[in-house]
């Protein structure tokens, strides 16, 4: 009888050990692939230009937070691609009011003429020249506490590599940065990223995917 009574009590204890080791592996689990996922995750948000933005993990989900106003379809996008990610959520920052003033001057400028390079050049043409001179004036007269990321893309192309247009679409954004500089931009306000051809404005005509675009930090 006491040998029966042994064995009722050690099936509970085998189940509530077996519970407790399955609930451990499963969370030894869950922190490999959150681990195993966040550098990808934070390459893709970094590579749609959103350095600022926060990245957290929840197993296979991610959470990306401090996203600009109007960004968050993009944001969603390019995570979404990376394989291994469930489910996207992403929190946009509001922008001040002087963000958003900045943002709709900047990008009044680039509507009008924007900043674009030859073929497989970094070297601004004479119309893109007057462009950065224009855009120095719209920064130059921005609150001091502002700041500009400039992001260079390239067109798709199969004469470049994918490290070679990285590269290209590097150089797109340092000359115009330098441009800026030149013209009187504080260089403490400016930074760049480079995009390479992962971000095309246009499918069809390559000429618009060969540019810069400002955002407003």
């Amino acid at each position: 009888m006491a040998r029966d009574n042994v064995r009722f009590w050690l099936i509970p204890l085998a189940l509530a050990v077996s519970g407790v080791l399955a609930f451990a592996a499963t969370w030894a689990s869950a922190d490999r692939i959150e681990n195993a996922l966040h550098p990808h995750v934070r390459g893709a948000v970094d590579e749609a230009g959103m350095q600022s933005a926060d990245v957290t993990m929840d197993g296979r989900d991610a959470i990306v937070s401090g996203v600009p106003e109007g960004r968050a379809d993009r944001v969603r996008a390019v995570v979404g691609g990376v394989e291994g990610v469930r489910a996207v959520e992403v929190r946009e920052r509001e922008m001040t009011e002087a963000q958003r003033a900045a943002q709709t001057s900047v990008d009044h400028v680039l509507q009008r003429a924007p900043i674009r390079f030859a073929a497989h050049r970094a070297t601004l043409t004479p119309a893109s020249e007057r462009a950065v001179e224009q855009l120095a004036d719209v920064l130059r007269s921005t609150p001091p506490e502002l700041r500009f990321r400039i992001g260079g893309h390239a067109a798709q192309s199969q004469e470049l590599t994918q490290r070679e247009a990285r590269e290209l679409s590097r150089e797109r954004a340092e000359a115009v940065a330098t441009a800026l500089v030149e013209a009187g931009v504080d260089h403490r306000r400016l930074m760049t990223v480079a995009h390479s051809d992962t971000q095309p404005a246009s499918e069809n005509e390559k000429r618009q995917n060969r540019r810069v675009e400002i955002t407003v930090l």
